[in-house]
């Protein structure tokens, strides 16, 4: 069962998700909090956390920074009115798995809690449209040295990562379990100093 936690000031979203997936019966367990210091404060280390970055004391953006230092496994997706490239980056780069939109339909935002827990990168559609353009203005250079320092096995898990695979895809691809998949990329990640798909892309462009 899957554990999700929501940050947000605003009570009517906050409270509107909060019921929202509490009803849904693939989630254990659904906690709410007003600002990141309430959340870091709990203790709590969800599998996903729906995260606003305007909030007042610590913003979305630092705390998102801060949660992934202590909570790595943490899948952090940002759940904000701001579709700004600066923000978007920004979060991604602080180890956001995600970016909703906040007019992102409810079932919607159930379907990215289960996409980031299969491994996947949910957006918006505006928001993926930017990412994937500030990828392809990039000039394709050779792999950096850093990937240079992985397995040949890891060096699949990334491809397919990069591919957009979810870790059951992997794993089936590459006729593992998920487990082992999980393994593979908490490696990855330790080797290359990285802690989301997005910066393992940019490592591999």
């Amino acid at each position: 069962m899957i554990t999700v936690a929501i940050v947000e000031d605003d009570v009517y979203i906050r409270s509107s998700v909060l019921q929202f997936l509490q009803m849904q019966p693939e989630f254990s367990q659904v906690n709410e909090f007003g600002s990141v210091e309430e959340f870091m404060q709990s203790g709590i280390a969800p599998d996903v956390l729906l995260l606003d970055i305007e909030l007042p004391g610590i913003t979305g953006l630092e705390g998102a920074f801060h949660i992934k230092q202590q909570h790595p496994q943490v899948n952090i997706l940002m759940l904000t009115v701001y579709e700004d490239k600066e923000r978007i980056f920004r979060a991604l780069q602080a180890g956001a798995t995600g970016y909703l939109l906040k007019n992102t339909p409810l079932p919607k935002i159930k379907a990215a809690v289960l996409d980031t827990v299969d491994g996947g990168v949910p957006m918006s559609p505006l928001v993926a449209k930017k990412v994937i353009a500030y990828f392809a203005a990039k000039p394709a250079v050779a792999e950096t040295n850093a990937s240079e320092q992985l397995t040949g096995r890891e060096h699949e898990v990334a491809k397919l990562l990069i591919n957009g695979d979810t870790y059951k895809q992997v794993a089936w691809r590459l006729n593992i379990s998920p487990d082992t998949v999980r393994q593979h990329i908490k490696h990855i990640y330790r080797k290359l100093q990285i802690n989301s798909r997005v910066q393992l892309i940019n490592e591999f462009r």
